[in-house]
């Protein structure tokens, strides 16, 4: 009993995320209004670096274990085999493996088929999509994530 409920306490512990230390809050007196950030001038690279931060604070090896993401852009291996199934489906031979949501530039790649199979076109449909999945952009839920990848995309 005291064993499982350390095992529970350690699991809870490490996938609570600490959103401070991921997304810590402006300077005080310092007002970004999300409302005002033009999203028609951002470019999918600038969206690509702002889901970098927010992922893994540009870390290549950041890891979280309760969910088995990887990687700078924490890639779950469902996704892997998402990517793989769209690869197949086009006649593309090519094939990513689990490790290579380690890797910067195949995270991109596999970041740029999601958005290109599912046509996300917008700054928020690939990051509320990205989080959510394919039908993340009419998920609540991902609100929030989108207003963090807005804040990012305003800092920079």
């Amino acid at each position: 009993m005291i064993n499982s409920l350390k095992k529970t306490f350690i699991l809870i512990a490490f996938c609570i995320p600490l959103t401070a230390a991921i997304s810590p809050s402006p300077d005080p007196g310092h007002e970004i209004v999300l409302s005002k950030i033009n999203t028609k001038r951002i470019t999918h690279t600038q969206v690509v670096q702002a889901i970098i931060h927010i992922e893994s604070a540009g870390n290549d090896n950041a890891y979280r274990a309760c969910e088995d993401a990887a990687g700078p852009m924490q890639i779950r291996r469902t996704m892997v085999r998402d990517i793989n199934r769209i690869l197949k489906s086009r006649g593309d031979d090519t094939r990513y493996r689990y490790k290579d949501r380690w890797c910067r530039q195949s995270s991109i790649h596999m970041f740029n088929i999601y958005c290109s199979h599912y046509k996300l076109e917008t700054p928020e449909e690939k990051a509320r999509c990205w989080n959510g999945g394919p039908r993340g952009i009419r998920k609540r839920s991902t609100i929030k994530y989108w207003n963090k990848v807005k804040n990012e995309l305003a800092r920079n």
